[in-house]
C-alpha cells in the first residue's frame, strides 16, 4: 500500500515539473517535441478541425490502447500522469504567463526544457506511468522489442518532429530536434540513475 501510494505521489510531482518545464522553456518558442500535441499542430494545417478536439481524441485512444495492450494497472497509471500533466499545464499556464521567454536563444531553451522534461517523464516511466500520447506508444513498443523506453520514444517521435519543425520553420527544426534528443536520452540516463540509486541505496 505504502509503495503504491508512493508511486502515485511520484507521478503527481512528475506531472507538476513536466508542466513546469513546458510553459516555462518549450511553449514560449513554439518548440516541438514530439508527442500527440505535434500530430495535432500538423493535422490541423490540413483538417478543418481544432487542434484542441484533435488532440483530445489521440490521446483518448491512445489511452484506451493503453488499457488492452499494457494492462489495467499500466492503463490507470497512464490515465492518472495523462490527466494530473494536462491539469496542471491547464492550472500553471496563467501563473507562469510570460511577454518574453524566460530563456531567449530557442536551442539553450529546447535544451534546458528538455532535460526537465526527461527527468519528469523518466520518473512517471519508472514506476509504470507516462504523460500520455505518444509515450503510450513508446511503452508499447518496448514492450515488443529490445528498445530502452528513450529509444522507443525517439522513434515514435522523430517524424512529427520532422514535419512539424519543417512547417514552422528551420530554427523551430534543429532547436526541436536538439530537444527531441535530450529528451530521448535523458529519459533512459534518468531510469538507470532511479534503478542504481534504488539498487544501491545511499547510507
Amino acid at each position: 500500500m505504502k509503495k503504491t501510494v508512493l508511486h502515485y505521489v511520484l507521478i503527481f510531482c512528475a506531472s507538476v515539473l513536466y508542466a513546469v518545464g513546458t510553459l516555462l522553456l518549450i511553449f514560449p518558442h513554439s518548440l516541438l517535441l514530439g508527442g500527440t500535441s505535434g500530430i495535432s499542430v500538423i493535422l490541423h494545417a490540413w483538417l478543418p478541425i481544432s487542434p484542441g478536439l484533435i488532440l483530445g481524441v489521440i490521446n483518448l485512444s491512445l489511452i484506451v490502447l493503453a488499457f488492452f495492450v499494457l494492462g489495467k494497472s499500466m492503463g490507470i497509471r497512464t490515465t492518472v500522469g495523462s490527466v494530473l500533466t494536462t491539469a496542471a499545464v491547464t492550472l500553471l499556464e496563467p501563473m507562469f504567463a510570460r511577454e518574453t521567454p524566460l530563456i531567449e536563444n530557442p536551442f539553450l531553451s529546447a535544451f534546458c526544457g528538455a532535460a526537465i522534461i526527461a527527468v519528469a517523464s523518466g520518473v512517471m516511466f519508472f514506476v509504470g506511468s507516462s504523460s500520455g500520447g505518444t509515450d503510450v506508444i513508446a511503452l508499447i513498443v518496448q514492450k515488443y522489442s529490445k528498445f530502452n523506453i528513450g529509444r522507443a520514444l525517439l522513434l515514435t517521435d522523430c517524424l512529427i518532429v520532422l514535419v512539424g519543425g519543417i512547417l514552422s520553420g528551420w530554427i523551430i527544426f534543429f532547436a526541436s530536434t536538439l530537444g527531441l534528443l535530450v529528451k530521448a536520452f535523458g529519459i533512459d540516463g534518468v531510469i538507470t540513475l532511479i534503478k542504481h540509486i534504488k539498487k544501491n541505496p545511499i547510507e
